[in-house]
């Protein structure tokens, strides 16, 4: 144990145990001259002194590893064991939560975790288990996933999960201190995806007819704000055809949400036979299997309607890019996509004068789950109404009830037009 040199290595390494743990570390400081000489014994002194220091920080960490074990076995009677990195995505895996996460978002969290466990023993070799990582191996790790290219979103979502997975672990790791606890996130530099016009949602549609994979999914997408994957697995039981309601639980979520069927929706979900758990068997097949090929579908009627990044020939009209650079990140950023379905419909909605709470109670949105699970319980007809009164006609079919078109004339009547709406209120007033 103590200060060595390396055949062919121009450094000084240290060795030292502590609790029975043998360390070996390149102590960066260079072996300069022959052994003998002046220069040779002045940085061999200098490498010294670099080990006693990292030798009183490992007995440092030792006597809290220590005391920390005297706690645990306490507590629960048995020692703490570590953790090899290798073993951080399964571990996460194993994490009690309230609800399962997606297989998607679970395999994107297991890559950034693997990707992590990969870095620190390739940079530091004797860094084998979670309570080796330093403040010092997580700085450097971000560092590098910020020297990688990922958004500003990405590099935080990547920090919250080692946090939050350091700190779940901690006590079965044996970690004292949280190497991510304290390191701020970045400011993101968020490009929103832009909302479709009534008539820009037209040439969608007309674009769509005639593909009757994908159009179902679209007319779900357009007339209900649902996400893609809610689309694509709507199940029978969620559809009440005569009250013209879908009621779901989102998968992201898990809301439930009560959302009125346009006639539009009604009339593509008549088209199906309900021989089948989905009401679209064959999407949800593929959106389980292959959700990158709904994607490739959508975007495909979308180059129909006008919607992509550059014409194929110089002039092919354009209607709008789907995609946007970034000024980081690894991917450009997103501007039109399965997604804006969804902020169409809430863009509409609200522009139209649809009350907010209305709104949330067809989105989910957790920022008004308090308020819409206690406070707010809208009667169907009531929000039916609401909607049909302002929503654009590609959705409604321009259809309402004889009483419903009546009260809207008589609203509009007054002193000066009141010949033409009675003559227009009577035949309506007759067929009702």
């Amino acid at each position: 144990m103590g200060v060595e040199r390396r055949r062919d290595s121009q450094w000084w390494y240290g060795r030292w145990e502590v609790n029975g743990k043998r360390f070996c570390k390149n102590l960066n400081i260079k072996v300069a001259g022959q052994e003998g000489e002046r220069a040779f014994d002045k940085s061999r002194a200098k490498a010294q002194a670099e080990l006693e220091k990292l030798m009183a920080s490992s007995q440092e960490k030792g006597r809290s590893e220590e005391l920390l074990q005297a706690i645990h076995r306490i507590r629960t009677g048995h020692e703490v064991g570590a953790i090899p990195l290798t073993d951080l995505p399964d571990r996460w895996a194993e994490i009690p939560r309230k609800k399962k996460p997606s297989d998607r978002y679970a395999a994107q969290c297991k890559s950034a975790l693997a990707r992590f466990a990969d870095f620190v023993t390739e940079t530091d070799p004797d860094a084998l288990a979670m309570d080796h990582v330093t403040p010092e191996l997580a700085r450097a790790f971000l560092e590098a996933e910020e020297a990688r290219g990922v958004t500003a979103k990405t590099w935080n979502d990547t920090l919250k999960l080692l946090r939050a997975t350091f700190k779940h672990l901690r006590r079965p790791a044996g970690i004292v201190d949280n190497p991510f606890e304290g390191i701020p996130t970045k400011e993101t530099a968020t490009v929103y995806r832009r909302p479709f016009s009534p008539e820009e949602l037209q040439a969608i549609v007309q674009a769509a007819q005639e593909d009757d994979f994908i159009r179902p999914v679209i007319v779900t997408g357009i007339c209900t704000a649902m996400r893609r994957g809610d689309c694509c697995r709507l199940r029978w039981r969620e559809v009440d055809l005569q009250q013209r309601y879908i009621t779901v639980k989102t998968a992201k979520t898990g809301q439930t949400e009560d959302i009125h069927m346009f006639h539009m929706l009604a009339d593509e979900i008549a088209l199906h036979p309900q021989e089948d758990t989905y009401v679209f068997p064959e999407q949800a097949a593929m959106y389980k299997t292959n959700p990158d090929g709904i994607t490739w579908r959508v975007r495909k009627v979308f180059a129909a309607a006008g919607f992509k990044d550059k014409a194929d020939e110089e002039d092919e009209p354009i209607r709008g890019r789907i995609h946007a650079d970034r000024k980081d990140g690894l991917r450009r950023a997103s501007l039109r996509d399965f997604h804006s379905f969804r902020v169409t419909w809430v863009t509409l909605a609200l522009s139209a004068g649809v009350p907010l709470e209305l709104v949330q109670k067809v989105t989910g949105h957790k920022t008004a789950e308090i308020v819409m699970k206690h406070y707010f319980q809208p009667g169907r007809e009531t929000f039916r109404k609401a909607l049909h009164a302002v929503m654009p006609k590609l959705l409604t079919n321009g259809t309402a009830t004889k009483k419903e078109q009546a009260l809207e004339l008589l609203q509009r009547m007054n002193g000066k037009n009141w010949k033409k709406v009675r003559d227009e209120v009577m035949p309506l007033i007759e067929a009702i």
